[in-house]
């Protein structure tokens, strides 16, 4: 789950690749007055190779996500039920800061501070919400990094158009260099493995751009890409649930027309 946890930024010209997303209603657990709470993931990639992620709480606020395989910890801190800041540290050492604002319980901007290398890249994120079910933002794309003067230029958006149900994104658009891409998500209607862990889907929902953090889990993706370049990528998933029909273990695979196939497993476990 490291893909679907940590936000990171790459280094030289850095790429990103609800009725509402207020999580009021969503946080539930089936009426158990003991939430499930994911205490650990693990992410096995292609290779065999895997990503051991552990998590800290305090009650259902989640106050740090640890990386045990790249040794990257982000550390949250609350105003409310809202996530506001989120810090992430490598080796001991702060790199980036994402701090969160919030009007009438949804996410409406997210400020990032990367001091990676040279002078900080800072950039905010505004979300603007057409409807309750509607919402466009400006994405960050990439930003060019000068080796000489340690300082970033020519900061990039791509302005997205998302509509969302049942607090998942259930559909993404948007043009970038001279291609459109346009996907559709489907989803399974059960728990998602940090559903009732206090407003972090609403902090994160809109941090990637597969469908994969919601308040449910994620059958199907199907996007289309025409333009300048033309292609078609899809994912599917199946998911192993528990008792209280929350993830153990999620197979994603990932069918793309310029780069093949590829298949991830997660592995979930919980406080209870």
């Amino acid at each position: 789950m490291k893909k679907l946890i940590i936000s990171s930024l790459a280094m030289a010209v850095i790429i990103s690749c609800s009725s509402s997303n207020d999580d009021a209603s969503n946080n539930n657990d089936n009426n158990n007055n003991t939430p499930y709470l994911l205490k650990k993931s693990t992410e096995i990639a292609p290779d065999g190779s895997s990503y051991v992620v552990e998590y800290k709480y305090n009650g259902t606020k989640i106050i740090e996500s640890y990386d045990v395989t790249d040794k990257e910890k982000v550390a949250y801190t609350y105003n409310g039920d809202n996530i506001e800041k989120a810090e992430v540290y490598r080796d001991g050492v702060l790199k980036i800061t994402r701090e969160y604002s919030y009007s009438n319980g949804k996410l409406v901007a997210q400020k990032v501070t990367n001091k990676e290398k040279g002078q900080p890249l800072i950039y905010t994120e505004n979300y603007q919400y057409v409807s309750d079910n509607h919402v466009q933002y400006n994405d960050f794309y990439s930003a060019t990094y000068s080796p000489t003067t340690g300082a970033y230029s020519d900061i990039k958006f791509v302005q997205k158009d998302v509509y969302l149900n049942n607090g998942n994104i259930i559909s993404s658009s948007f043009t970038n260099m001279g291609t459109t891409h346009s996907i559709t998500y489907v989803y399974d209607g059960n728990n998602h493995p940090m559903k009732n862990v206090t407003g972090f889907v609403k902090m994160e929902i809109f941090s990637y751009d597969d469908g994969e953090m919601g308040y449910s889990n994620l059958l199907s993706s199907n996007g289309t890409f025409t333009g300048i370049l033309s292609g078609n990528h899809q994912s599917k998933g199946i998911h192993t649930l528990n008792a209280a029909n929350y993830p153990t273990k999620s197979e994603m695979t990932y069918t793309s027309s310029s780069v093949g196939n590829n298949k991830r497993t997660y592995l979930y476990e919980y406080n209870k």
